[in-house]
């Protein structure tokens, strides 16, 4: 009985004594102090934002849980973790203490948390110092606030990590705005009353910051001096006008300041993004814009009634006369936002633009010069220009009966300007001269598929219609030198991988999916006719991957695009980055590729150029005396025999001299060594004898031009195409015969008769 109460009070106190050790280990995992860190959003990218101005943007609540420490001297330790870059705290700078009484909680004021965002008080990371310490602004990118509570005493950390961070939040940088109206640099015409609009569009509406308030600051300055670049005469000049409003267009009417008729004026505006009173830096460039001019001139009003007439391809646009206009110009360009603006000038009241595309549609605007350099532009119009017709070249290549009534010359064209040479527009690209005028420009030809054609001119005149009176224009068409075309509407055909690695490097995974598709294109194809076949193998892998990775890319950026939450927009983001990862990853193979090609060419060339001379040796100095000796005399005995079968042929006349020969005589052509009457053996014998020596020599010829050019780039991708064509790729064969366990001597000798046969084959060609 005894015995049983011993055994179980040993249970008993074995038990107690494992639920104390569980109970001081639970203790151990307990920390002093609970630490809750919220963001409000939209959050700025300046640091400055979080600890001033009169509302915290991060609000960071700490409590002291530790009963048996009624009183904690502590500070906290700032971790700022983004995709690129991360920001924390020094643990030698200099943080006042903060008092935590227990269990009662403490919200940190703005004054609290400022050291802690001090730049000396922070390591970078992903961000340079230099970058850091200039504006203080995190790149753009997803982050998350963390704090640590440190006892100062021990130094130990008594929060716990992963408990004290913030939500993840967004930041970003916006542009700021970007101007619209009045236009830069262009002229307003004055009108009693005056009203003016000024208008401007917003560019960070689609991010976070448009959560802020957001208000503009308008500014429009007088400039005096104009001899200095407005920008600077601006920054220079006291405001004449300067309003703040949230509109992003402001009316100017009587109610603000006069405007003076012939005078320059500049504005810009400043973004404001505003919570409250305070005010919160998320633009760039200070949330200026940039600075746009224009003259208030006198009374120059923009032409009325325009029309534009669309006939044979040809656009008619015409107005009523503008008397005080001593020129009109015509600008226009397709119907899309980044196409590039034309002009037409002229002094009549109409004008024709030849090169508008057939099928596409355009806008257009009719101004004129009441002062000189100084444009009045009238309202945009539109015209769309008919489907091409297939019978509208049935008359190519007749030259157009014209005759110009009007022969006075220009006196001035400048760049860009069009003029008519025929049928034909001619752009000016580069203009010089007065009166006659020589430069470059291009045509736009019809039954080209209205393509652009460089062409070049000197000592031309053109009429005040900019129709071509006297001069030549002469294309500088040259089928390996790219024409004209407009950035981004043609990709331009590379040569070799090369020159598609060079493209590559200033290509992005943000560049159109067809210019992506047609470099990979690009590479498939050279891989097909350049490489053997284990570098075109990872080539062709190389172009797929590049290829597939700006699809993933593309579909990844819709998502974030339609994303809703901040959630969805990380996983989106997530998988933008690692296509963009893939995407450089394609793009260093393809670099690779290019370097173990360059290796080979050497390996291949140096075989080459041994196959050649090899070849040469062959052919030494005795042989070559033969081959020219036998082709000297062969040629001689072939020419005595055509000489007396003419002689046959004349009935024994001596063949007559050149010129010596009468009108009414019969020219008889010999174009055959096999002429009847004559003795079939020799002349088969001679022919065949001077055909051999006559190959010979252009053997050696050949041969010799090997040897001389064989370490040129363009003699060893001729090479390499036609063994391609013959059979197998060169340097796959020169792989297949070291596979082989053939010496490079045996290999230079199959080359060297590779190469003889070659030139064989070519000359019987």
């Amino acid at each position: 009985m005894k015995l049983s109460i011993y055994n179980t009070f040993r249970i008993v106190l074995l038990a107690g004594m494992l639920l104390c050790a569980g109970h001081f280990r639970s203790a151990a995992q307990q920390y002093a102090v609970k630490v809750q860190v919220q963001l409000l959003q939209p959050v700025s990218p300046q640091l400055a934002n979080l600890y001033s101005g009169t509302q915290p943007r991060m609000i960071i609540t700490l409590l002291n849980i530790d009963l048996q420490k009624p009183s904690l001297s502590v500070r906290l330790r700032l971790t700022i973790k983004g995709g690129n870059a991360m920001l924390r705290n020094k643990d030698y700078g200099y943080y006042p203490g903060i008092q935590l009484d227990a269990g009662v909680p403490l919200r940190l004021t703005l004054d609290d948390l400022a050291p802690y965002f001090q730049i000396s008080n922070l390591d970078a990371t992903g961000i340079s110092p230099s970058q850091l310490l200039e504006n203080s602004r995190l790149p753009d990118g997803y982050y998350t606030f963390c704090i640590e509570v440190v006892e100062v005493n021990s130094g130990q950390v008594i929060s716990a990590s992963a408990l004290g961070c913030s939500s993840p939040v967004w930041i970003s940088t916006s542009q700021p705005p970007l101007l619209n109206l009045p236009l830069k640099g262009g002229g307003i015409a004055y009108r009693e009353p005056l009203n003016l609009t000024f208008n401007w569009t917003p560019r960070h509406m689609s991010s976070a910051n448009a959560a802020f308030q957001t208000e503009y600051e308008f500014t429009l300055s007088e400039l005096w001096d104009t001899t200095i670049p407005p920008e600077a005469a601006f920054l220079n000049t006291a405001p004449l006008y300067q309003t703040i409003t949230p509109a992003t267009t402001l009316l100017y009417g009587p109610a603000q300041p006069q405007l003076i008729p012939g005078k320059r004026y500049a504005w810009r505006v400043k973004a404001k993004a505003k919570m409250g009173i305070d005010e919160y830096d998320v633009f760039l460039n200070n949330g200026y814009s940039e600075i746009y001019t224009f003259i208030l001139q006198e009374d120059c009003q923009p032409p009325q009634q325009v029309l534009a007439t669309v006939e044979k391809n040809v656009v008619t646009v015409s107005w009523l006369p503008q008397p005080k206009m001593s020129e009109y110009i015509v600008e226009y360009r397709e119907s899309k936002d980044d196409a590039e603006w034309f002009n037409v000038k002229t002094s009549e009241d109409h004008v024709a633009i030849y090169d508008a595309i057939p099928g596409r549609s355009y806008e257009y605007r009719v101004g004129g010069y009441c002062v000189a350099e100084t444009k009045t532009m009238g309202d945009l119009h539109g015209f769309k220009m008919p489907a091409k017709d297939s019978s509208v070249n049935k008359n190519c290549g007749l030259l157009p009966d014209i005759k110009l009534a009007n022969q006075t010359a220009i006196k001035e064209l400048k760049n860009g300007d069009q003029i008519m040479a025929g049928d034909f527009p001619v752009r000016l690209m580069t203009v010089s001269g007065a009166g006659t005028f020589q430069g470059t420009g291009y045509v736009m030809i019809p039954f080209l598929s209205d393509a652009k054609i460089k062409v070049k001119f000197n000592n031309i005149t053109v009429n005040t219609n900019r129709q071509l009176l006297t001069g030549l224009i002469l294309t500088t068409f040259d089928s390996l030198e790219t024409q004209v075309v407009k950035a981004g509407d043609v990709i331009q055909a590379v040569k070799d991988l090369g020159s598609v690695v060079i493209d590559l490097a200033h290509l992005s995974i943000d560049a159109d999916y067809i210019l992506v598709k047609e470099m990979a294109d690009e590479i498939r194809k050279i891989a097909e006719d350049e490489l053997p076949q284990e570098l075109k193998d990872k080539a062709i892998k190389a172009a797929d991957k590049l290829e597939n990775s700006k699809k993933e890319y593309d579909e990844a950026k819709k998502e974030y695009e339609n994303a809703t939450t901040p959630e969805e927009k990380a996983a989106a983001k997530d998988k933008m980055d690692k296509a963009k990862e893939t995407f450089e990853e394609a793009k260093k193979e393809v670099d690779a590729i290019e370097k173990e090609k360059a290796k080979v060419v050497d390996v291949v060339t140096d075989l080459m150029v041994k196959a050649i001379r090899n070849l040469k040796k062959k052919y030494d100095q005795e042989k070559r005396t033969a081959t020219e000796s036998t082709l000297a005399q062969t040629r001689k005995e072939l020419k005595e025999l055509i000489t007396a079968t003419k002689k046959a042929l004349l009935n024994g006349a001596e063949v007559p001299a050149d010129g010596a020969i009468s009108p009414d005589a019969a020219i008889i052509f010999i174009d055959s060594t096999s002429v009847s009457g004559a003795d079939d053996s020799d002349f088969s014998r001679l022919s065949e004898a001077y055909k051999k020596a006559e190959q010979e020599q252009n053997k050696l010829t050949a041969i010799d031009i090997f040897d001389r050019d064989i370490t040129n780039k363009e003699y060893y991708n001729l090479l390499v195409q036609i063994f391609r064509i013959n059979g197998a790729h060169l340097v796959d064969f020169i792989n297949d015969e070291k596979k082989n366990n053939k010496t490079e001597a045996q290999i230079v000798d199959e080359l060297s008769e590779k190469v003889e046969n070659l030139i064989i084959e070519l000359l019987s060609k």
